[in-house]
Protein backbone atom coordinates (compact mmCIF):
# COMPACT_ATOMS: atom_id res chain seq x y z
CA UNK A 1 0.00 0.00 0.00
CA UNK A 2 1.47 3.36 -1.03
CA UNK A 3 1.57 6.47 1.19
CA UNK A 4 -0.83 8.08 -1.25
CA UNK A 5 -3.36 5.29 -0.74
CA UNK A 6 -3.06 5.29 3.06
CA UNK A 7 -3.73 9.04 3.10
CA UNK A 8 -7.27 8.19 2.00
CA UNK A 9 -8.11 5.79 4.84
CA UNK A 10 -9.94 8.39 6.96
CA UNK A 11 -11.69 9.77 3.90
CA UNK A 12 -12.93 6.31 2.93
CA UNK A 13 -14.30 5.84 6.45
CA UNK A 14 -16.35 9.01 6.01
CA UNK A 15 -17.58 7.77 2.66
CA UNK A 16 -18.71 4.46 4.14
CA UNK A 17 -20.73 6.38 6.73
CA UNK A 18 -22.34 8.59 4.07
CA UNK A 19 -23.15 5.60 1.87
CA UNK A 20 -25.64 4.59 4.55
CA UNK A 21 -27.74 7.60 3.51
CA UNK A 22 -27.95 6.60 -0.15
CA UNK A 23 -31.36 5.37 -1.26
CA UNK A 24 -31.60 1.58 -1.20
CA UNK A 25 -33.35 -0.76 -3.63
CA UNK A 26 -36.27 -0.86 -1.22
CA UNK A 27 -36.41 2.94 -1.15
CA UNK A 28 -36.45 3.07 -4.95
CA UNK A 29 -39.21 0.47 -5.09
CA UNK A 30 -41.22 2.51 -2.59
CA UNK A 31 -40.88 5.53 -4.88
CA UNK A 32 -41.81 3.50 -7.96
CA UNK A 33 -44.93 2.04 -6.38
CA UNK A 34 -46.08 5.27 -4.75
CA UNK A 35 -49.69 6.07 -5.64
CA UNK A 36 -48.89 9.34 -7.39
CA UNK A 37 -46.39 12.20 -7.56
CA UNK A 38 -47.47 13.61 -4.21
CA UNK A 39 -46.96 10.25 -2.51
CA UNK A 40 -43.53 9.83 -4.11
CA UNK A 41 -42.51 13.31 -2.94
CA UNK A 42 -43.68 12.42 0.56
CA UNK A 43 -41.30 9.45 0.51
CA UNK A 44 -38.45 11.73 -0.52
CA UNK A 45 -39.34 14.17 2.22
CA UNK A 46 -39.27 11.37 4.79
CA UNK A 47 -35.81 10.38 3.54
CA UNK A 48 -34.55 13.94 3.97
CA UNK A 49 -34.27 14.51 0.25
CA UNK A 50 -36.64 17.48 0.02
CA UNK A 51 -38.14 20.03 2.38
CA UNK A 52 -41.14 21.01 0.26
CA UNK A 53 -42.98 19.64 -2.74
CA UNK A 54 -43.10 22.47 -5.27
CA UNK A 55 -41.53 22.09 -8.70
CA UNK A 56 -38.80 24.59 -7.94
CA UNK A 57 -38.14 22.92 -4.61
CA UNK A 58 -37.65 19.56 -6.33
CA UNK A 59 -35.20 21.03 -8.85
CA UNK A 60 -33.33 22.76 -6.04
CA UNK A 61 -33.16 19.46 -4.18
CA UNK A 62 -31.47 17.77 -7.14
CA UNK A 63 -28.86 20.55 -7.20
CA UNK A 64 -28.37 20.47 -3.45
CA UNK A 65 -27.84 16.71 -3.44
CA UNK A 66 -25.12 16.99 -6.09
CA UNK A 67 -23.45 19.95 -4.42
CA UNK A 68 -23.50 18.28 -1.00
CA UNK A 69 -21.74 15.21 -2.41
CA UNK A 70 -19.05 17.40 -3.97
CA UNK A 71 -18.61 19.46 -0.81
CA UNK A 72 -18.12 16.26 1.17
CA UNK A 73 -15.33 15.16 -1.18
CA UNK A 74 -13.69 18.58 -1.00
CA UNK A 75 -13.76 18.35 2.79
CA UNK A 76 -12.29 14.87 3.17
CA UNK A 77 -10.02 14.27 0.15
CA UNK A 78 -6.27 14.53 0.87
CA UNK A 79 -5.72 15.88 -2.66
CA UNK A 80 -8.77 17.64 -4.07
CA UNK A 81 -7.08 18.28 -7.43
CA UNK A 82 -7.31 14.56 -8.13
CA UNK A 83 -11.08 14.83 -8.13
CA UNK A 84 -11.38 17.64 -10.67
CA UNK A 85 -12.25 15.19 -13.44
CA UNK A 86 -15.57 14.53 -11.69
CA UNK A 87 -16.97 18.00 -12.35
CA UNK A 88 -14.97 19.44 -15.24
CA UNK A 89 -17.86 18.57 -17.56
CA UNK A 90 -19.92 21.20 -15.74
CA UNK A 91 -17.26 23.81 -16.54
CA UNK A 92 -17.62 23.01 -20.23
CA UNK A 93 -21.39 23.30 -19.92
CA UNK A 94 -20.92 26.71 -18.30
CA UNK A 95 -18.57 27.80 -21.09
CA UNK A 96 -21.25 26.76 -23.56
CA UNK A 97 -23.94 28.70 -21.71
CA UNK A 98 -21.83 31.85 -21.36
CA UNK A 99 -20.74 31.84 -25.01
CA UNK A 100 -24.33 31.51 -26.21
CA UNK A 101 -25.44 34.37 -23.97
CA UNK A 102 -22.56 36.51 -25.24
CA UNK A 103 -23.42 35.90 -28.88
CA UNK A 104 -27.11 36.57 -28.17
CA UNK A 105 -26.12 39.72 -26.24
CA UNK A 106 -27.92 38.51 -23.13
CA UNK A 107 -25.84 39.64 -20.11
CA UNK A 108 -27.56 37.33 -17.65
CA UNK A 109 -26.64 33.67 -18.03
CA UNK A 110 -29.48 31.54 -16.66
CA UNK A 111 -28.26 27.98 -17.19
CA UNK A 112 -25.06 27.68 -15.18
CA UNK A 113 -24.65 24.46 -13.23
CA UNK A 114 -22.57 23.51 -10.22
CA UNK A 115 -20.45 22.02 -8.76
CA UNK A 116 -17.62 23.10 -11.03
CA UNK A 117 -13.91 23.83 -10.92
CA UNK A 118 -14.25 27.47 -11.95
CA UNK A 119 -16.92 29.69 -10.39
CA UNK A 120 -19.46 30.16 -13.22
CA UNK A 121 -19.43 33.94 -12.88
CA UNK A 122 -15.69 33.97 -13.60
CA UNK A 123 -16.33 32.17 -16.88
CA UNK A 124 -19.09 34.62 -17.72
CA UNK A 125 -16.91 37.65 -16.96
CA UNK A 126 -13.92 36.29 -18.88
CA UNK A 127 -16.06 35.82 -21.99
CA UNK A 128 -18.03 39.05 -21.79
CA UNK A 129 -14.94 41.13 -20.92
CA UNK A 130 -12.79 39.30 -23.48
CA UNK A 131 -10.15 38.73 -20.84
CA UNK A 132 -9.42 35.03 -20.49
CA UNK A 133 -5.85 35.12 -19.22
CA UNK A 134 -6.74 34.18 -15.64
CA UNK A 135 -8.71 31.09 -16.62
CA UNK A 136 -7.14 27.61 -16.43
CA UNK A 137 -5.64 26.40 -19.71
CA UNK A 138 -8.44 23.92 -20.40
CA UNK A 139 -11.11 26.62 -20.18
CA UNK A 140 -9.16 29.23 -22.10
CA UNK A 141 -8.38 26.79 -24.93
CA UNK A 142 -12.00 25.62 -25.12
CA UNK A 143 -13.31 29.17 -25.36
CA UNK A 144 -10.78 30.12 -28.03
CA UNK A 145 -11.63 27.08 -30.16
CA UNK A 146 -15.39 27.62 -30.07
CA UNK A 147 -15.70 31.40 -29.87
CA UNK A 148 -14.86 31.90 -33.53
CA UNK A 149 -17.22 29.09 -34.55
CA UNK A 150 -20.15 30.74 -32.79
CA UNK A 151 -19.35 34.27 -33.96
CA UNK A 152 -18.62 33.22 -37.54
CA UNK A 153 -21.36 30.65 -38.11
CA UNK A 154 -23.89 31.23 -35.32
CA UNK A 155 -24.04 27.42 -35.31
CA UNK A 156 -24.87 26.59 -31.71
CA UNK A 157 -25.05 22.85 -32.41
CA UNK A 158 -21.51 22.79 -33.80
CA UNK A 159 -20.21 24.67 -30.76
CA UNK A 160 -22.10 22.25 -28.48
CA UNK A 161 -20.63 19.10 -30.01
CA UNK A 162 -17.13 20.54 -30.05
CA UNK A 163 -17.33 21.46 -26.37
CA UNK A 164 -18.86 18.11 -25.43
CA UNK A 165 -15.98 16.25 -27.10
CA UNK A 166 -13.41 18.54 -25.51
CA UNK A 167 -15.03 18.00 -22.11
CA UNK A 168 -14.62 14.23 -22.37
CA UNK A 169 -11.03 14.53 -23.58
CA UNK A 170 -10.29 16.88 -20.69
CA UNK A 171 -11.92 14.49 -18.23
CA UNK A 172 -9.70 11.69 -19.53
CA UNK A 173 -6.61 13.89 -19.21
CA UNK A 174 -7.45 14.78 -15.60
CA UNK A 175 -8.33 11.15 -14.80
CA UNK A 176 -4.95 9.95 -16.06
CA UNK A 177 -3.25 12.16 -13.48
CA UNK A 178 -4.79 10.12 -10.65
CA UNK A 179 -2.82 7.07 -11.76
CA UNK A 180 -5.79 4.96 -10.76
CA UNK A 181 -6.80 2.30 -13.29
CA UNK A 182 -10.24 2.29 -11.68
CA UNK A 183 -10.63 5.98 -12.55
CA UNK A 184 -9.17 5.81 -16.05
CA UNK A 185 -11.26 2.76 -16.91
CA UNK A 186 -14.35 4.56 -15.59
CA UNK A 187 -13.74 7.60 -17.77
CA UNK A 188 -13.07 5.33 -20.73
CA UNK A 189 -16.52 3.76 -20.24
CA UNK A 190 -18.13 7.20 -20.05
CA UNK A 191 -16.34 8.41 -23.18
CA UNK A 192 -16.93 5.26 -25.22
CA UNK A 193 -20.64 5.08 -24.45
CA UNK A 194 -20.98 8.80 -25.21
CA UNK A 195 -19.40 8.13 -28.61
CA UNK A 196 -21.81 5.27 -29.26
CA UNK A 197 -24.80 7.51 -28.50
CA UNK A 198 -23.51 10.21 -30.84
CA UNK A 199 -22.73 7.73 -33.61
CA UNK A 200 -26.18 6.14 -33.44
CA UNK A 201 -27.92 9.52 -33.61
CA UNK A 202 -25.65 10.56 -36.47
CA UNK A 203 -26.40 7.38 -38.43
CA UNK A 204 -30.15 7.91 -38.04
CA UNK A 205 -30.01 11.55 -39.10
CA UNK A 206 -27.48 11.19 -41.90
CA UNK A 207 -24.74 13.34 -40.38
CA UNK A 208 -21.49 13.54 -42.33
CA UNK A 209 -17.86 12.86 -41.59
CA UNK A 210 -17.04 16.38 -40.43
CA UNK A 211 -19.79 16.28 -37.84
CA UNK A 212 -18.48 12.98 -36.47
CA UNK A 213 -14.90 14.24 -36.45
CA UNK A 214 -15.98 17.23 -34.38
CA UNK A 215 -18.34 15.32 -32.10
CA UNK A 216 -16.46 12.16 -31.13
CA UNK A 217 -13.86 12.15 -28.37
CA UNK A 218 -10.76 9.95 -28.21
CA UNK A 219 -11.14 6.48 -26.72
CA UNK A 220 -9.00 3.37 -26.37
CA UNK A 221 -11.59 0.58 -26.31
CA UNK A 222 -13.28 1.47 -29.58
CA UNK A 223 -11.49 2.97 -32.56
CA UNK A 224 -12.70 6.48 -33.33
CA UNK A 225 -11.80 6.20 -37.02
CA UNK A 226 -13.47 2.81 -37.37
CA UNK A 227 -16.55 4.10 -35.56
CA UNK A 228 -16.77 7.04 -37.98
CA UNK A 229 -16.39 4.71 -40.98
CA UNK A 230 -19.12 2.37 -39.71
CA UNK A 231 -21.48 5.26 -38.94
CA UNK A 232 -21.15 6.67 -42.44
CA UNK A 233 -22.32 3.31 -43.83
CA UNK A 234 -25.65 3.54 -42.02
CA UNK A 235 -27.33 2.35 -38.86
CA UNK A 236 -27.28 -1.38 -39.61
CA UNK A 237 -23.58 -1.36 -40.45
CA UNK A 238 -22.95 0.62 -37.30
CA UNK A 239 -24.85 -1.89 -35.16
CA UNK A 240 -22.86 -4.73 -36.74
CA UNK A 241 -19.65 -2.90 -35.87
CA UNK A 242 -20.78 -2.32 -32.28
CA UNK A 243 -21.86 -5.97 -31.88
CA UNK A 244 -18.27 -7.07 -32.58
CA UNK A 245 -16.77 -4.56 -30.14
CA UNK A 246 -16.32 -4.49 -26.36
CA UNK A 247 -19.77 -2.94 -26.21
CA UNK A 248 -21.63 -5.65 -28.12
CA UNK A 249 -24.31 -5.86 -25.43
CA UNK A 250 -25.58 -2.47 -26.56
CA UNK A 251 -27.11 -3.91 -29.72
CA UNK A 252 -29.56 -6.17 -27.86
CA UNK A 253 -30.74 -3.19 -25.84
CA UNK A 254 -31.08 -1.03 -28.95
CA UNK A 255 -33.44 -3.62 -30.38
CA UNK A 256 -35.67 -3.09 -27.34
CA UNK A 257 -35.71 0.71 -27.27
CA UNK A 258 -33.57 3.82 -27.08
CA UNK A 259 -34.46 4.08 -23.37
CA UNK A 260 -33.20 0.53 -22.76
CA UNK A 261 -29.91 1.41 -24.46
CA UNK A 262 -29.50 4.57 -22.37
CA UNK A 263 -30.16 2.56 -19.21
CA UNK A 264 -27.64 -0.08 -20.30
CA UNK A 265 -24.98 2.61 -20.70
CA UNK A 266 -25.66 4.01 -17.23
CA UNK A 267 -25.74 0.56 -15.66
CA UNK A 268 -22.29 -0.16 -17.12
CA UNK A 269 -20.98 2.70 -15.01
CA UNK A 270 -22.64 1.41 -11.84
CA UNK A 271 -21.32 -2.08 -12.50
CA UNK A 272 -17.80 -0.70 -12.78
CA UNK A 273 -17.89 1.48 -9.67
CA UNK A 274 -19.36 -1.32 -7.55
CA UNK A 275 -15.90 -2.84 -7.15
CA UNK A 276 -14.94 0.17 -5.00
CA UNK A 277 -17.31 -1.01 -2.25
CA UNK A 278 -14.66 -3.49 -1.18
CA UNK A 279 -11.73 -1.05 -1.01
CA UNK A 280 -10.60 0.53 2.24
CA UNK A 281 -8.11 3.07 0.91
CA UNK A 282 -7.25 5.13 -2.15
CA UNK A 283 -9.29 7.52 -4.29
CA UNK A 284 -11.61 4.89 -5.78
CA UNK A 285 -14.31 4.80 -3.05
CA UNK A 286 -14.62 8.61 -3.16
CA UNK A 287 -15.10 8.56 -6.90
CA UNK A 288 -17.58 5.70 -6.65
CA UNK A 289 -19.64 7.54 -4.04
CA UNK A 290 -19.88 10.63 -6.23
CA UNK A 291 -21.04 8.63 -9.24
CA UNK A 292 -23.43 6.64 -7.06
CA UNK A 293 -25.00 9.89 -5.90
CA UNK A 294 -25.29 11.13 -9.49
CA UNK A 295 -27.00 7.86 -10.47
CA UNK A 296 -29.34 8.16 -7.50
CA UNK A 297 -30.29 11.71 -8.50
CA UNK A 298 -30.91 10.59 -12.08
CA UNK A 299 -33.14 7.71 -10.98
CA UNK A 300 -35.17 9.91 -8.65
CA UNK A 301 -35.57 12.46 -11.44
CA UNK A 302 -36.79 9.72 -13.79
CA UNK A 303 -39.27 8.38 -11.23
CA UNK A 304 -40.75 11.80 -10.49
CA UNK A 305 -41.02 12.64 -14.19
CA UNK A 306 -42.76 9.31 -14.84
CA UNK A 307 -45.15 9.88 -11.95
CA UNK A 308 -46.08 13.26 -13.35
CA UNK A 309 -47.19 11.68 -16.63
CA UNK A 310 -48.86 8.80 -14.76
CA UNK A 311 -46.78 5.92 -16.14
CA UNK A 312 -47.48 2.57 -14.44
CA UNK A 313 -44.96 1.13 -11.99
CA UNK A 314 -43.72 -1.53 -14.41
CA UNK A 315 -42.88 1.06 -17.06
CA UNK A 316 -41.03 3.16 -14.47
CA UNK A 317 -39.13 0.13 -13.21
CA UNK A 318 -37.80 -0.49 -16.73
CA UNK A 319 -36.32 3.00 -16.82
CA UNK A 320 -34.77 3.23 -13.37
CA UNK A 321 -31.01 2.66 -13.22
CA UNK A 322 -29.16 0.12 -11.13
CA UNK A 323 -28.12 1.46 -7.75
CA UNK A 324 -24.77 1.31 -5.95
CA UNK A 325 -25.80 0.20 -2.45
Amino acid sequence: MSMKETAYINAVARIRFNELSLLSSADMEQLITAKDTKAALAVLRDKGWIDHEGRQDIDDSFKQQAEAAWELLMEIAPDTDELRFLVVGNDFHNIKAALKSFVAQEPEVRSFITPSIIPPQEIRDAIFNKDRKDLPDFARNAIEKTYNVLVRTRDGQLADIMLDAMALDCMAEFAARTRSSFVTDLVELISATANLKIALRAARTGKGEQFLTDALCNTKTISRNELIAATLKGEEELKAFISNSTYGGAVEQLQKSAAAFEKWCDDLIISHISSAKYKSFGIDPLVAYFFAKQAEIKSVRIIISCKQIKLPAEAIRERVREIYV
